[in-house]
């Protein structure tokens, strides 16, 4: 028996619950991303599938660049719909060209927020896991083309919550980053603060310098200020930093403490080993604060390490941009950053946490493989989403193809 679908323009109201609820939420697919692109000045439309008066399909699907006055359409993220009911998918997908056409559109391209095959920390492939090759089945059956060359994010990497206390969590990380966390609370004495809108320049200036020595274009503090106001409750942006006089305190301690061993002790020759040891590390704490006092001196009280914004949607943290200066690496900032979060996540309920991008993920020579050894140290899962494809909807895109064909052979 055929089914009786519908394509509808969806209110904001509706599209929120239903985007809210669907098993594959996510902010990109948000009423707060439709605000952020709107300010862009991008058109965006949210569109959808009723059955029987009941959405059971949706996206949002904003209009992009343009190629002889036709416009490109994405699908951020989306679709919010099961790719394995194909009869439902068809039905939205040729819904879906036809709108775009009748403004003004030729091409959509989606990269739906589901994992391709289920893998593990080092990305090896889990046999009896989850696989949704059915899903990329059905939109090539569709027309869909796999997208080489997209911004958006493909490879990610999960840390699981699932009710775990924060304790247990911590337990599960590999040792040498709950090493460096523990450096952070224990030695450094690590501060973390998060920012408001009117500070939000702090974080600007560390994100300029971290993509400018990485060689990444860097997002405009507009774009930053538009997302905190947008996401309001919704975002964090939180800065770590280093307190020198609360440091100094902590290793003039550790001086006297040692001091006051080596006056304790005897100059017999079993003891001579034990005060060359400890008179080694009393320079190399005279040293280190002699360091921290120079920080002090540049900076002031507080030497900002690194900084990191985070989205909190649904009942998922997603640690979206951040940035580390280099001079200060061996503080140990953007560890302390992730923990903090992670903890939040845990005493606040949430499902997942995800450290998003990871590159180079097969090629430990890669300048990005440093970034998942990063991630890989909070013991999570990397997740392969299903990647990018796009969608010609009228002889516009023939010629935009075969134009971008000739591009390619003249740069060879």
């Amino acid at each position: 028996m055929k089914r009786n679908f519908e394509f509808t323009i969806l209110t904001d109201k509706e599209f929120k619950k239903f985007a809210y609820d669907h098993p594959q939420h996510n902010f990109f697919e948000s009423l707060y991303m439709k605000e952020l692109l709107v300010k862009e000045g991008r058109v965006v439309y949210l569109v959808g599938v009723r059955e029987k008066k009941k959405i059971v399909a949706a996206s949002l699907i904003a209009s992009s660049f343009t190629f002889m006055g036709k416009k490109t359409f994405e699908a951020l993220k989306g679709f919010l719909i099961d790719y394995n009911d194909y009869e439902l998918l068809e039905y939205f997908v040729l819904e879906i060209k036809k709108f775009i056409n009748l403004k003004d559109g030729f091409r959509l391209t989606i990269d739906p927020y589901i994992p391709n095959m289920q893998r593990d920390s080092e990305a090896n492939i889990i046999e009896g896991g989850i696989n949704n090759k059915q899903a990329v089945t059905n939109l090539n059956k569709l027309g869909f083309k796999p997208l080489k060359n997209s911004a958006q994010v493909k490879w990610t990497y999960v840390l699981d919550i699932k009710g775990q206390t924060a304790e247990e969590l911590f337990a599960s990380f590999k040792p040498n980053t709950r090493n460096y966390i523990n450096r952070t609370i224990n030695k450094y004495k690590l501060v973390i603060e998060e920012l408001s809108y009117d500070s939000l320049n702090i974080f600007k200036k560390i994100t300029s310098d971290t993509c400018q020595r990485r060689g990444f274009k860097d997002r405009s503090l507009e774009y930053y200020q538009d997302v905190y106001k947008i996401f309001k409750d919704d975002v964090k942006v939180l800065i770590c930093k280093l307190d020198c006089n609360l440091y100094l305190k902590t290793l003039k301690e550790e001086r006297n403490t040692l001091e006051e061993k080596v006056a304790t002790l005897s100059d017999s020759s079993s003891n001579k080993k034990k005060k060359e040891t400890m008179r080694k590390d009393i320079t190399a704490i005279k040293q280190k604060m002699e360091e921290v006092q120079a920080l002090k001196d540049e900076h002031g009280d507080f030497v900002i390490l690194s900084g990191a914004m985070f989205i909190l949607y649904g009942d998922e943290i997603v640690y979206l941009f951040s940035g580390s200066y280099d001079e200060y690496m061996k503080y140990c900032g953007q560890y302390r950053l992730q923990w903090e979060m992670i903890k939040y996540a845990a005493e606040h309920g949430y499902q997942r946490y995800n450290f998003y991008g990871i590159k180079d993920v097969f090629d430990k020579s890669g300048k990005d493989y440093g970034v998942y050894e990063f991630k890989k140290g909070f013991n999570g899962y990397v997740e392969e989403l299903l990647g990018a494809f796009e969608l010609g909807t009228n002889k516009t895109y023939t010629i935009y193809q075969l134009l971008k064909k000739i591009k390619t052979l003249i740069k060879k």
